[in-house]
């Protein structure tokens, strides 16, 4: 059966999930530590990222350990970084992304899959309605859904699969809006993926499927 983004479809896997404790601490953890002040802290949040997503980089020091990541964090200049976003009176994409590349840089002896992954996943949990999470398997169901460069620009100074990735789950949060009236979070966006993928029994690399479109009030456009 071909599965469609439907409002049914959406609502049912929205009304499903629920936001373990857990990921709630981790993210009011990153709201009221922000800054970069205690290696200490930052440490905390990293390892805990790392957990809730099952990272095979699990700060074991193999490459990069926590705290040398921490420590690192906590010597660059994202506070201004994130101080920029805060106070920026029209949030441009670019800065989004100019701050993710900036980020895996950072990250960078974790090998640029895991930087990718890592980067996107430490913003997310600081500004969660600006940075979705970038994994391959939800990568996989925005190419199924949204074809092309849904309009990304590549640049040198931008990491491009994330820059791809941010701008289909920014054009497919657009679609989605009619069928609900409202827009999808990110978080949200990634749970109906997720559910969307596990209905249909995909794997990380999904064969090529028709355009799932019926309706506008059906379903998405490809």
């Amino acid at each position: 059966m071909q599965l469609t983004l439907s409002r049914e479809f959406i609502n049912d896997a929205l009304s499903r999930s629920s936001l373990d404790p857990k990921v709630r601490a981790l993210y009011e953890l990153c709201f009221m530590y922000r800054h970069h002040l205690r290696d200490e802290v930052v440490v905390d949040k990293l390892r805990l990222i790392a957990r809730l997503h099952d990272d095979a980089m699990a700060w074991r020091g193999e490459r990069l350990s926590a705290e040398t990541a921490a420590h690192r964090l906590s010597h660059s200049q994202v506070d201004r970084w994130f101080g920029a976003l805060a106070t920026a009176e029209r949030l441009d994409t670019g800065l989004l992304l100019e701050l993710h590349k900036r980020l895996m840089g950072v990250f960078g002896e974790l090998g640029e899959d895991a930087a990718r992954g890592l980067a996107s996943r430490y913003l997310h949990f600081h500004f969660p309605e600006l940075f979705p999470v970038y994994d391959s398997r939800i990568a996989a169901a925005i190419g199924l859904l949204v074809r092309g460069d849904c309009g990304f620009l590549s640049l040198a100074e931008f990491d491009s699969a994330y820059g791809r990735f941010h701008a289909c789950c920014r054009k497919l949060t657009e679609r989605i809006a009619p069928l609900l009236g409202r827009h999808l979070s990110p978080r949200e966006l990634d749970l109906v993926l997720r559910a969307w993928l596990d209905e249909a029994d995909y794997g990380f690399e999904p064969p090529p499927v028709a355009d799932p479109v019926e309706s506008r009030r059906s379903a998405l456009h490809a």
